[in-house]
């Protein structure tokens, strides 16, 4: 199973990537200055690369949802969901990355590695794309501590992963807010979908906790000795 996953997921990725590609070069791209061509190959791979990132982060969001809440338990095998859940965390910081850096060479954009890595550093859109940069960097701590867990304990593993409900808002924000191809249907379909679905399961999660809970109590609690008869 492993091995499967290592080669199909990378290939589905693959294929989102060149679907979301072919969606978003079918969106005008902001009108470019006078005599510059008005073929922007890098805008168009940064803006399929951040959709991409965005629906790695979801998925990843969505399998770490269901390991806590089995949700998934009697379809999937619990070990090959939290393997996915750490692969995805992982390769969706290649995604991030590939999202912000792809702009470097766009001769439009101009942005510097400073303005795409340094929050607040851009006078594009400063806030939308400083969330993004926070988010980016919010996930490689999130990433490392599948790694650290011997070191940080179960408690501050749990509390770096909660961190990833954030990580997610921030991400949604930062798309809708500086994403070019925010006011397009599919692509809020796509923001409305995904968030009802972390929804969803995080209220799953809720009530799976207090079910098990609940279950503990009661199998912890002391049962009342029968009275001998006659007294």
């Amino acid at each position: 199973m492993k091995g499967w996953s290592l080669l199909l997921w990378p290939l589905g990725i693959a294929l989102g990537g060149l679907v979301a590609f072919n969606v978003s070069a079918q969106v005008s791209a902001p009108e470019p200055p006078s005599g510059m061509s008005s073929v922007h190959m890098w805008w168009y791979l940064g803006r399929a690369g951040g959709f991409v990132a965005y629906g790695l982060l979801f998925a990843s969001v969505a399998l770490g949802l269901a390991v806590s809440s089995r949700v998934f338990d009697g379809m999937l095998a619990r070990p090959w969901v939290f393997e996915m859940h750490q692969f995805l965390s992982l390769f969706v910081l290649l995604a991030m990355l590939f999202h912000a850096l792809v702009l470097l060479p766009d001769p439009y954009a101009q942005f510097t590695p400073e303005e795409l890595l340094v929050p607040f550093a851009s006078p594009y859109r400063p806030v939308p794309l400083a969330v993004g940069i926070i988010v980016l960097y919010g996930s490689i701590v999130v990433s490392a501590s599948f790694y650290l867990k011997g070191l940080i304990g179960q408690r501050g593993w749990r509390v770096l992963h909660y961190g990833s409900f954030a990580l997610f808002v921030g991400a949604m924000i930062h798309g809708i807010l500086a994403g070019t191809d925010s006011g397009e249907q599919w692509a809020q379909l796509t923001y409305l979908s995904s968030g009802l679905a972390v929804l969803f399961l995080s209220l799953f999660r809720i009530l799976a906790s207090r079910r098990v809970s609940q279950g503990e109590k009661r199998a912890q609690a002391p049962t009342a000795e029968p009275t001998p008869a006659g007294r």
